[in-house]
């Protein structure tokens, strides 16, 4: 069975979604890790932790690794839940789906439900 217009659109928005978030994590990725060599340095150096966190530039790390992980589960979700929806329109069952995604059937079932969580979207 072939994809529905709306159900393939859907899907090639949410992968290429996913593609510009990986792009993004990347380059806070590359961040996180001159932050991290600078901030090695400098307590190696002696300088003590306090003076290091203060003088760290903004974003912190701590929050470069909550917008990664935020950004991540935000445009997984909707991958999951596109693809999902498309692999169901193919015809496979929700016990079929369940077991190729690794999880139960109420899990897929949810994800049937939900709607678009693209922050793209309106």
């Amino acid at each position: 069975m072939a994809l529905e217009t709306d159900h393939l659109d859907r899907l090639l928005d949410a992968m290429a979604e996913l593609e510009d978030a990986a792009r993004s994590n990347i380059d806070r990725s590359i961040q996180i890790q001159h932050r991290i060599h600078r901030i090695r340095d400098q307590i190696q150096a002696g300088t003590p932790l306090l003076e290091v966190v203060r003088g760290e530039e903004e974003p912190r790390i701590v929050e470069l690794l909550s917008e990664t992980a935020t950004t991540l589960n935000t445009v997984g979700a909707e991958l999951r839940a596109a693809k999902a929806l498309a692999l169901r329109a193919e015809g496979l069952t929700i016990d079929s789906i369940a077991e190729l995604f690794g999880v139960s059937r109420q899990r897929i079932s949810a994800l049937l439900r939900q709607p678009s969580a693209s922050p793209l979207k309106s």
